[in-house]
């Protein structure tokens, strides 16, 4: 009987312990990130709560007044946090279920470019990086004209909140 409690007493330490690691090493970006975005819950942890090259950025709630653009500006400002940082994968979930991987140098480079990139075309240009789960392309990368280029990777932005949350939402 003293054995089960002390394996169940560490057990409990060590998810505390993982809890408190994943919140002030990764989660504490979001919450800065998504401050004055109320109707948009966020969190970031380590895949599997342990992998700290791979990190999850989970979306678990938008509310109906919450656009797309104030979504992915969420996770560009998580971006720029955490640009110092490196990681192999960075994940983009809905209520824990991964819909896109983002390579970990894509990642660090939005963040990098936050704070002086025009935001349009961090924005435009971001599908083009994401790969589903399984490794293959998310969604094309476009040549041509630059007003059509433009307006596919404007669609590209439309489905990426689709696919990632929105379907879900429905």
């Amino acid at each position: 009987m003293r054995r089960s409690i002390k394996i169940t007493i560490s057990a409990l330490a060590t998810v505390i312990g993982i809890g408190i690691i994943n919140a002030v090493r990764v989660d504490n970006a979001v919450s800065e990130a998504s401050e004055y975005q109320d109707d948009i819950s966020a969190h970031a942890y380590y895949q599997f709560g342990v992998v700290p090259d791979s990190i999850v950025f989970d979306i678990w709630n938008v509310g109906w007044n919450a656009s797309q653009a104030e979504v992915l500006g969420v996770f560009l400002r998580f971006s720029e946090k955490m640009k110092d940082r490196e990681f192999r994968e960075v994940r983009l979930a809905y209520r824990g279920e991964a819909k896109f991987v983002l390579d970990g140098d894509d990642f660090q480079d939005i963040g990098q470019q936050f704070s002086y990139q025009n935001p349009v075309y961090i924005v435009r240009t971001f599908p083009e990086k994401l790969r589903t789960p399984d490794g293959g392309r998310a969604f094309s990368t476009w040549s041509g004209g630059l007003l059509g280029v433009v307006g596919r990777q404007m669609e590209d932005v439309n489905e990426l909140g689709e696919r990632w949350y929105l379907d879900d939402m429905r």
